[in-house]
């Protein structure tokens, strides 16, 4: 199975349907949701492509391809917009890795931080886990203590820190980061 991965959208829909673009020519079956779909947020400026009814139309779509959970700036009845569920705090994809069986949680970040072993034994997390998680807009790779890995794909729309405004995806080779003019900037390769 592979999977885009996209985070804090904030209802910034040409650089949704760029993202998209890449769900096709990177062989994704399915697209995760890390929060923050709609809503700017008080913090950040209002995206120039901001169209939050188009962004919940485009993501309706493709409904049936959807995991999703909440971010931050993410409320009930910004939910009611959507097909498909979207206000879980978190989740989980299991995925058949090039050298065994990982589990993936999935978190926006703002809730469950997964930085300490304890943190991480309490999510059921253990060596050789990823977690993914959006929230501060600043992709990158990140080993934590204890053998997991928390990788953030990133803003598609207000990337912060020096990063590129783009997307990742993961699959049984590992998580690949992108810029949203496709070219793969990073990478977690499982069995290295």
């Amino acid at each position: 199975m592979h999977y885009l991965v996209l985070s804090d959208i904030h209802g910034g829909i040409d650089e949704l349907r760029q993202a998209l673009s890449f769900r096709d020519k990177l062989n994704c079956d399915a697209v995760i949701l890390l929060g923050d779909l709609l809503n700017h947020g008080p913090r950040n400026r209002i995206p120039s492509s901001y169209q939050p009814p188009l962004v919940a139309q485009c993501l309706n779509d493709i409904r049936d391809q959807i995991i999703s959970i909440r971010g931050n700036c993410d409320s009930e009845v910004d939910g009611m917009l959507f097909d498909f569920p979207c206000n879980a705090p978190y989740g989980y994809v299991w995925l058949d890795a090039v050298d065994g069986r990982r589990k993936v949680f999935l978190t926006h970040g703002h809730l469950h931080p997964c930085s300490t072993p304890e943190q991480q034994r309490r999510l059921g997390l253990g060596p050789k886990d990823v977690v993914l998680s959006g929230h501060t807009h600043v992709s990158g790779i990140f080993p934590q203590e204890g053998g997991v890995v928390n990788i953030n794909p990133g803003s598609t729309t207000l990337p912060k820190g020096g990063s590129q405004a783009g997307f990742a995806t993961l699959t049984e080779e590992g998580v690949f980061l992108y810029n949203l003019s496709g070219q793969n900037y990073a990478s977690y390769q499982f069995g290295l």
